[in-house]
């Protein structure tokens, strides 16, 4: 039986998804409810991670070892112990505060959850948690850290700060990138232990500035000066205690312009040439004030006249050619040379100092970054830098930060990456430690000179990246300094001073030296004299003969008369 073709034709079928089209698809739908994935979630991230290689370098001045706050290190076995005085902290706080219950914090916590989820840049265990676990995280470190502050404001005593080790190991772990919670969950819990507080943002400032013991800073004179304003307080972003941290110790872009900037080379050696002038016509015009009384003479007034017109002339030729250069600069179309690189490592202090460079402390210094350097006397002027290992862990985290944020932080360039590229140049060596120690320049409170360098100079910009021709800070230092060493010059006379001015006993040689040089040099040049001119020579020595002559003879005449 022969069949039809239409016995073989058979309905369309819907494929089926494939299982990792339905994974994806699950995977997405819960990181959009998450806010991890959107059009607001990049800009939305202020909590970021150290890259690893990094914080497998250097875990201690990254990770925290008392405290943990955040995602990131929750549940650590060496971090468990301070779980429950958070607990602690929770419950003292809540019996401090009677207005407020343990509801009005849960609802504050659960308000800002979703916005503190898309803050941090990576995922761990408690974001997948279907539970309340962020929640309670959120609950609990917020209320440490406010219970932390307040005591510490009130000088409430803690057991756990009075210990020896507490107090700085605690806030140092505060003040880690990695170990952070949004800045707005504590101030959404503080509102809620205090609804009558004016200004919640200002009281919370006044709460944790003041105990990062920069009391000379602008930001804590405000504070202290009740200067400060509610609206500005209420005008500044701030992400959380690191970023609280980097306002009140960066300067600002109106204290940055106030710092004078060292001024050009060209600019210099023409100041220093004007110095100069002024000081020699001062000094002739007091050495040699008698020449002025002096009748002129009319062969100086025509001298002067045929240099007038000397200088008139070549005054002429000078235009001329310049006029010559424009035109055949517009008429031949040279391609504009290309833009000469940023310099960017300049010679250590070791090498600095044979050049001639003097290195000197900065007493009327405002900030650590008030560096400068005056090429016409060779002085590189710095503050005092504390080298210990707590200033370390602040400074690297910092500068952790403001790469995180870009070059937008503050307004201003990247100062704190600048600032560990200049001293991470200029110390490399215990040398340089040692030489920069006997100027107060730097406090060691290290073992050694070499651990300074090498493992605190040399390691503040393990986590940065610079752009040193737009982000660079002190980019015309460098240039400048390098100037400065590769000027022989300044090698030459550096040499010189270091050779023959080191002692009082080497200058009294040296002027020994310069006399009997000058005095040969005299004997010297009589000599030739003589040789040259032996009439003259004899004529005085007749001279000295006859007169010698007269007085034998009249002496003995004189005798006899008497």
């Amino acid at each position: 039986m022969a069949t039809t073709e239409t016995e073989f034709v058979t309905a369309p079928s819907t494929p089926e998804p494939d299982t990792l089209q339905i994974v994806v698809e699950q995977k997405l739908r819960r990181q959009q409810d998450d806010g991890d994935v959107g059009g607001s979630s990049s800009s939305s991230m202020t909590i970021f991670r150290v890259p690893a290689h990094v914080r497998d370098a250097s875990k201690d001045l990254y990770e925290p070892r008392l405290v943990s706050i955040g995602p990131y290190y929750r549940g650590r076995d060496e971090l468990r112990t301070m779980e429950q005085h958070k607990w602690r902290y929770l419950h003292e706080l809540l019996a401090q505060y009677t207005e407020a219950s343990l509801a009005d914090c849960v609802s504050a916590v659960r308000d800002v959850e979703h916005q503190a989820r898309r803050c941090y840049s990576e995922r761990t265990d408690i974001f997948d948690d279907s539970g309340d676990g962020f929640a309670e995280m959120l609950l609990l470190d917020g209320c440490f850290v406010l219970k932390f502050f307040i005591n510490w404001y009130a000088r409430v005593p803690d057991k756990l700060c009075d210990v020896g080790w507490g107090l700085p190991q605690i806030l140092s772990d505060l003040e880690l990138m990695e170990n952070q919670i949004p800045f707005f969950v504590l101030e959404s819990l503080y509102r809620a232990l205090s609804p009558d507080a004016a200004n919640i943002r200002l009281d919370l400032l006044m709460l944790i500035v003041p105990k990062f013991g920069l009391d000379n800073w602008t930001l804590c004179k405000q504070l202290l000066d009740g200067v400060l304003l509610p609206t500005q307080a209420e005008e500044m972003e701030i992400d959380h205690l690191l970023h609280l941290l980097y306002l009140a110790f960066v300067l600002t872009a109106e204290e940055l312009e106030a710092i004078p900037a060292s001024p050009t080379l060209l600019a210099r050696c023409v100041s220093w040439l004007r110095q100069m002038w002024l000081s020699f016509n001062t000094a002739v015009s007091v050495r040699f004030a008698f020449v002025r009384d002096m009748p002129r003479v009319p062969g100086w007034t025509r001298l002067c006249t045929f240099m007038a017109f000397v200088h008139k002339v070549s005054a002429w030729f000078t235009k001329l050619l310049a006029l010559i250069r424009v035109n055949n600069t517009r008429t031949e179309q040279d391609e504009e040379e290309p833009p000469e690189p940023p310099i960017m490592v300049v010679p250590n202090v070791t090498l600095l100092r044979e050049a001639g460079v003097r290195f000197e402390t900065k007493a009327s210094a405002r900030h650590m970054l008030d560096v400068t350097f005056d090429a016409a006397r060779g002085v590189l002027r710095m503050p005092r830098v504390k080298v210990d290992y707590a200033d370390k862990a602040q400074l690297v985290n910092l500068i952790a930060f403001e790469q995180a944020r870009g070059s937008s932080s503050n307004g201003n360039n990247k100062l704190l990456s600048s600032y560990a590229a200049l001293v991470g140049s200029l110390v490399r060596t215990g040398e340089d430690v040692e030489h920069l120690k006997r100027h107060d320049v730097i406090d060691n409170l290290l073992s050694c000179d070499h651990d300074a360098a090498t493992e605190f100079f040399q390691r503040l910009g393990d986590c940065s990246s610079l752009d040193y021709s737009e982000e660079h800070h002190f980019a015309g230092m460098f240039e400048d300094l390098s100037q400065y060493y590769h000027s022989s010059w300044q090698r030459h006379k550096a040499k010189f001073v270091r050779d023959h001015c080191s002692s009082p006993w080497a200058v009294l040689a040296f002027v020994v030296a310069g006399c009997a040089f000058f005095f040969a040099l005299v004997k010297f040049s009589t000599t030739i004299y003589s040789l040259s001119h032996p009439y003259c020579h004899c004529l005085v020595l007749a001279s000295a003969t006859s007169s010698m002559q007269m007085c034998h003879v009249v002496v003995p005449r004189k005798i006899i008369i008497y």
